[in-house]
């Protein structure tokens, strides 16, 4: 069973892909596309504010500049950035003025390498290269503006650097304790609103082994992909449906409590590999896995039923 959740929160980000000018820091909604993008994130913050279900514990809204020019200068316009769309939204999506936080800017490295990953940019090998080779970001930038005679440099300004000017805006929020036929309405269509402890419930409140049953823990292992409990859930559904490949990967991220390390030995009896699942029912009978017992005798049945078998081929 899955620990219990005192206080379930959670977090959403939208990146809102501003056009700033060169060098400038006040929003310009008619500017390039940053109506649809304001528009966006003004109606994203709207419906979470109606939302009765959550509440708004923090918003943090953080800028990043394009790494042209002096570092110092990049952070102050980065951080202005995220001020202006604050200032913008606080007029706009009234939560209260201390939810709001601005965070410290910065040169947008990371967001220049994904961008080069998908680029046809000539040199880009070498290009990432420099960037992920150079600690210091003057000597990086210096490298980058001498590549074949500033050619990529300038490639780069014109189609690369515009969009690393953008900011990105994280929610963070409470979600309110959910019964258990609210959270059926709520699995199909926000399932990241309940716990794995809701879940369960909601899979408890089902014939075991149901359709229905079986669907709750497989929306759990999506929602939550790298929870144990999830995940240990997840495998013994595959196997009870002879899905043993899929078991076996969900079974790669459940851990090693004693339940889990029971699951492996069923499912290596399963498979047929009888040595590995003999020591792993040992191992979980020894952890005080009542079941493990019983799939031991079942073991010992089928290797003693290989063993003749064997002996059978033997004397043919």
């Amino acid at each position: 069973k899955p620990w219990v959740e005192a206080v379930k929160t959670r977090d959403e980000q939208r990146e809102v892909q501003l056009d700033f000018p060169v060098g400038k820091i006040n929003i310009l909604p008619d500017y390039m596309d940053n109506r649809a993008e304001l528009d966006e994130v003004e109606t994203f913050l709207g419906e979470i504010r109606a939302d009765k279900n959550i509440e708004v514990t923090r918003i943090d809204i953080t800028g990043y500049a394009s790494p042209e020019g002096s570092l110092k200068n990049n952070e102050w316009l980065a951080s202005e950035r995220a001020k202006a769309l604050k200032n913008y939204l606080v007029t706009r999506v009234s939560f209260p003025a201390n939810v709001y936080h601005v965070q410290n800017g910065e040169e947008n490295w990371e967001g220049l390498l994904k961008l080069l990953e998908l680029s046809d940019i000539k040199d880009k090998g070498e290009v990432i290269a420099i960037i992920k080779g150079t600690e210091d970001a003057n000597v990086r930038k210096s490298k980058l503006k001498s590549l074949d005679g500033g050619k990529v440099y300038r490639q780069m300004l014109s189609s690369l650097y515009p969009r690393l000017r953008k900011v990105e805006c994280s929610v963070a929020y409470n979600v309110r304790s959910l019964t258990v036929e609210e959270g059926k309405q709520m699995l199909e269509t926000n399932p990241r609103y309940l716990s794995l402890d809701e879940m369960y419930h909601i899979a408890n409140s089902y014939p075991q082994g149901s359709p229905e049953f079986r669907n709750v823990f497989e929306i759990a292992v999506r929602t939550y992909p790298n929870d144990p409990v999830a995940n240990l859930n997840a495998a013994n559904i595959a196997m009870g449906k002879g899905d043993y490949a899929s078991a076996k990967n969900y079974l790669a991220k459940a851990g090693n409590a004693p339940e889990a390390v029971h699951a492996k030995g069923v499912l290596s009896m399963l498979t047929g590999d009888l040595t590995e699942a003999e020591t792993l029912l040992k191992q979980a009978q020894d952890m005080g896995v009542k079941a493990a017992a019983i799939n031991l005798e079942e073991l010992r049945k089928k290797i003693e039923d290989n063993a003749v078998f064997d002996s059978f081929n033997a004397v043919k």
